[in-house]
């Protein structure tokens, strides 16, 4: 898909994406979340870990919080050009850290395993929030590749 083009998704409603934002919060409220994530996401996608080798995680953690708070508000502003996704596509992009496409389920899945940890009030209902509110802009920074 070239970069112009931008995925269709279902549309993705308020309280859906409500409810994944309230599930975040609680999640953020906790201090090791961050660092699990990263944690389950190198289980989960050892091909990864060498990239952030240099990384300075407590940095790191800020800038995840913020694209994670991006994929969660991208429902709401898909129309708009540039998203609020765009600078955090480009820089994941082929021209910059080239973080390949095939990883974003694995990010999609230890993001989901983190939150289920530690999120107290997790459910179906949570998880599937989760699941339709990022979609989309998972599915942008895949096409942004």
């Amino acid at each position: 898909m070239p970069p112009e083009s931008k995925p269709t998704t279902p549309e993705v409603s308020q309280a859906t994406i409500d409810m994944a934002k309230a599930s975040f919060e609680r999640c953020c409220a906790q201090p090791d979340f961050l660092a699990h994530f990263y944690r389950n996401f190198f289980t989960n996608c050892p091909d990864a870990e060498p990239m952030f080798a240099k990384t300075e995680f407590e940095r790191q953690h800020k800038l995840l919080r913020h694209a994670i708070g991006l994929l969660l508000i991208f429902p709401n502003h898909m129309d708009e050009e540039p998203t609020v996704l765009k600078r955090v596509a480009d820089r994941h992009g082929r021209r910059d850290l080239d973080v390949d496409p095939s990883y974003y389920p694995a990010f999609v899945e230890s993001l989901m395993q983190t939150v289920r940890e530690h999120d107290a009030e997790f459910s179906d209902a949570i998880d599937d929030a989760w699941h339709r509110t990022i979609a989309p802009g998972v599915a942008y920074m895949q096409s942004r590749y």
